[in-house]
């Protein structure tokens, strides 16, 4: 059984709420739902309907603190052997975290979803230039059809 599709919203208030659905076709009318593709992948945030997203591990940034935090403390005892398979652990974790969309505007978290579009990793240009504006001191032209099947940054 799949694990289905959620979208994480950020509130004003520095909250959020998630809404899960078994499939995108059960996600609730309060979304942007033409932001999904025919394959079940996103075209645009679902939340604000930005087409410009993301893809990045849903790694719990705490695990990843946690373990070099203790291999920062075992180091001494373990000839600093510890920092290695520390550094093994998260990488090996990281492989294995599923991926999540997230959208560059309203930083809505998109779980689930298929990769059809393919969006890109993180780019500090586009984030740049939808931050500042005319002021960005680097940024992309917006691709017309956002950022689905754009090519991976070259930084």
């Amino acid at each position: 059984m799949s694990r289905g599709v959620s979208v994480q919203l950020f509130e004003e208030d520095g909250s959020f709420r998630r809404l899960d659905a078994q499939s995108p076709a059960d996600l609730p009318g309060e979304l942007q739902l033409d932001g999904l593709s025919a394959g079940g992948g996103l075209s645009a945030c679902l939340g604000c309907g930005h087409p410009e997203l993301y893809k990045q591990r849903d790694f719990p940034r705490a695990l990843g603190f946690a373990i070099v935090l203790v291999a920062a403390v075992l180091a001494p005892a373990t000839h600093y052997l510890s920092l290695a398979a520390a550094a093994l652990l998260d990488w090996i974790l990281y492989q294995f975290a599923p991926v999540l969309h997230a959208c560059y505007v309203c930083h809505a978290r998109h779980r689930g979803f298929a990769d059809d579009p393919r969006h890109p990793s993180f780019d500090r240009e586009i984030d740049e230039r939808l931050k500042y504006g005319k002021r960005a001191v680097m940024g992309k032209p917006m691709r017309p059809e956002g950022t689905a099947n754009a090519p991976e940054p070259e930084h």
